[in-house]
Parts: structure tokens; sequence; C-alpha cells
């Protein structure tokens, strides 16, 4: 499917695993049609939420496989390729780009810190070696590295980068990042920050990125939608329900990292909606205990996405 501008909410799935640590295929086939059904306007592979970091090349070629193959040209697919160096990320890029991705996602090279100088050509270089369109990932928190507006400015005024996914969490970032760039004909920026997506939305973005939106994905369009109407009341009352469903992600004990908890959070509401066999993480992330995720199924029940108790 080619791509010729992003807009709408589009999850970074997850990826669900086997018992044994495999790639689920089932389960991600699942969700991938539990996202679509729920109106999502494209599905981002090999996210944060993904647990990307973690994987082999052979379980990213799958999950972008799988997914496209599901999906069947009804939304357009994307994959991450943020790696350690230009030479590793091309060739990434042309593994996912082979199993169907419609465009890729990039943050910069992580473990070095590098210059915004240094930025502007590794995405030149991305650029000038991949045959599909290249979204900058803006995550500080994972990278050494924060992208300065005036450098997206730059990219996007070359067309080297065709969107932004902004996870910063700064909204005086995000607003400059939109002045820059919002008179750039088919130039867009996404936000990452599920709980700001109205906000976002009124400063002028173009969608969001919300890893949530696993769970939530319907909910997350009916925001989406609201704000593209102007209704700022009504989205404010669905982003304040999605806020309190985010409690998920705050269940894990001490003996877990953020990210763990998080992303365990995510995973075990989705086994309690039935749409994944497990809520097994890549190690040596740790999972939730069943006590923990018996606390997780009271939020679902608390917001509405669980009326039975679950699977």
């Amino acid at each position: 499917m080619k791509l010729t501008e992003l807009r709408g909410v589009v999850p970074p799935i997850a990826t669900p695993f086997t018992k044994a640590g495999e790639v689920d295929i089932k389960s991600l086939e699942r969700l991938t049609e539990h996202l679509i059904k729920g109106g999502v306007h494209g599905i981002f592979c090999l996210g944060s939420t993904g647990e990307c970091a973690a994987l082999t090349d052979l379980e990213r070629k799958t999950i972008v496989r799988t997914v496209v193959q599901t999906s069947t040209d009804r939304v357009p697919v994307f994959a991450g390729i943020t790696e350690t160096s230009t030479k590793r990320a091309i060739a990434l890029g042309r593994l996912v780009i082979e199993a169907g991705a419609a465009a890729v996602v990039v943050a910069p090279p992580f473990y070095h810190k590098y210059s915004q100088d240094e930025m502007i050509q590794y995405y030149r270089d991305l650029a000038a070696a991949l045959p599909v369109p290249i979204i900058a990932y803006n995550v500080p928190v994972l990278v050494k590295v924060a992208l300065d507006p005036a450098t997206i400015e730059v990219l996007a005024r070359e067309g080297t980068i065709m969107a932004l996914k902004d996870s910063g969490g700064d909204s005086n970032i995000f607003r400059e990042y939109v002045l820059r760039t919002k008179d750039i004909k088919g130039f867009t920026v996404l936000t990452g920050i599920e709980f700001l997506v109205d906000t976002a939305m009124q400063m002028g973005a173009s969608g969001c990125v919300p890893g949530i939106g696993n769970v939530a994905p319907r909910e997350y369009v009916e925001l989406y939608e609201l704000c593209l109407s102007n209704k700022y009341a009504e989205a404010r009352a669905v982003q304040e329900r999605l806020i309190r469903l985010f409690d998920i992600c705050y269940q894990g004990s001490s003996k877990l990292s953020g990210s763990a908890s998080a992303l365990s959070g995510f995973k075990s509401a989705l086994r309690l909606l039935g749409i994944i066999e497990t809520a097994q993480m890549a190690p040596p992330m740790g999972s939730l205990t069943s006590e923990e995720e018996l606390k997780v199924r009271d939020v679902l029940i608390a917001q509405g996405f669980l009326e039975n108790g679950g699977v």
C-alpha cells in the first residue's frame, strides 16, 4: 500500500508471545483484526510497545509480514527500524520493506549521543537508501538524542521525512514542531502521548500513536473524530476515561521496571479481553503476577471495557 500522508490513529501494535517465548502468530492476527475493526488508520509494528529492541531480525520480519498479510491492504502498516547505526538501520529497513512495510519509523540511533547535524545526515542517508517514506520518531527517554524542532523543519522541508511521531512529552517543543512545519504540504506531526491527544489535536496534531490503543482502539478513533469535529468538550470526556484506563500500567510491583509494568499491563488487558493467549514478555522484562493481573481486570471492569471478568 502506497502512503502519501500520515493521519489518524496509528497504534504501535504489541508483540504477543507464546509461553515458550516465540512470536504468537495467531494472537498477532487476532490483535491486528481487533485494531482494524476498531477503525484505526494504520498499524505501527516494531515500536517501543512492540518490544522492538528485544526481537531478532527473523522475529521482526515475521511480525511485519503477519500484520501486513492480515490487514490485506485495509490499513497501511509501518515498521520501526531504530538501530545503533546507519548501516544497521538500512539493513533492517530493507528487511521490513521486503516483508511489506509501507513506511519506516526511525528514532535516533541509541547507545551513543549524536549531534543534530549528525542526525540530519542520518535521516538523509536512510532516505537515499530506502524506497519508502520515513517517519521520524522523537523519544528521548529511550535514546540519548532529542530531535530539535529546527532539525525536523530542515528534514521536512527537503522532503527527507514525511511525518514525525513525538513522544517527548514537552508541549512547548510539540507546539514548535507544528508551528515550524504546518505550511509544508503533506507533512504531519502525531503525538505519542496518550494522555494529551485532545490537547495535541488542538495544537495542530494530525493524529496519535497510542500504545494503550491496543486495548482501546475504538475509543481513540472516537476521540480523534471528536477533535476533528471541534467537539472538544466531548473529546475531553473520552480522553479522561482513557487516562483512567491507563491505570492498567501501574499495577506492577517494584520488582518490575516501569516499562515492564506498563507493557505487561497492556498485554494482561489484551489477554483478559480474549485477544491474545498470554501476557508473556520478552526477557529480561518480567510480567505481572496473577494477583497484579486481577488489578488490571478491576480497572477494565471499572472503565467499562470488561463485563464478565474476562477469560
